[in-house]
């Protein structure tokens, strides 16, 4: 069953994605505003069918700790491509900070530079991050929320990393809070997996980190959230 489901909603989904963003295609004549809504309804779509076809939903806890206004950077462990689309239901027009292969997607490139998306060399570890405060400095003159995964890479729901320090470097040359989400996607969207499970992600926010001035620190908070 679960593998039906799972060729059902990938017949869906590229049929879907492809025909949608062939259809928007010419995104640099679009303002950010247009672009938002398409992306955004994209996700929450993307969202939905993984529900209707795949049996996974969601249950969100901590709602109250996202901020109503300001700026703030969400810091999400990493399992799947799944709770890619949540983010960026959660928060339309958010800056993702993704790794520099991901720039290449066709179409989607255009989506990523349009909406100001920053990307990483993994390989040039002080310049690219370097590159990320300066970019999350400028566009935070407009952009309110920005989204990293401490992580680096999806991992296994029982694994464990060593969290990237990047984000306590953002957060101290900024001065913008952090907002630390922890879910456990990977039990059901399965990482490089065709098959995906039926069930339920939990997804907790938790309290905005707004003086995290201890790197060692917030780290080990958010090790904390995230494998605790």
């Amino acid at each position: 069953m679960n593998f039906l489901r799972s060729f059902i909603f990938y017949l869906f989904f590229y049929t879907w994605t492809t025909c949608y963003f062939v259809l928007f295609s010419p995104v640099r004549f679009f303002n950010i505003k247009l672009v938002i809504y398409l992306s955004s309804f994209w996700t929450r779509t993307v969202i939905k069918l993984s529900y209707v076809i795949l049996g996974i939903d969601y249950k969100i806890t901590g709602l109250k700790n996202i901020p109503t206004k300001g700026k703030f950077i969400v810091a999400s462990n990493h399992q799947s491509a799944w709770e890619t689309f949540l983010i960026g239901t959660l928060f339309p027009g958010s800056v993702f900070i993704l790794k520099n292969e991901l720039r290449k997607i066709p179409i989607f490139s255009m989506y990523f530079k349009k909406l100001g998306f920053i990307f990483v060399k993994r390989n040039q570890v002080i310049k690219s991050l370097k590159l990320v405060v300066k970019s999350v400095r400028e566009l935070s003159k407009e952009k309110n929320v920005f989204v990293i995964f401490p992580e680096g890479t999806r991992i296994n729901p029982d694994d464990k990393v060593k969290l990237n320090s990047g984000v306590f470097a953002i957060h101290k040359f900024t001065g913008i809070p952090i907002l630390p989400i922890k879910h456990d996607s990977g039990n059901f969207w399965v990482n490089k997996k065709f098959v995906k499970k039926n069930g339920i992600v939990n997804v907790e926010i938790f309290p905005l980190i707004k003086n995290g001035t201890n790197k060692d620190k917030l780290i080990k908070t958010l090790e904390k959230y995230y494998y605790s």
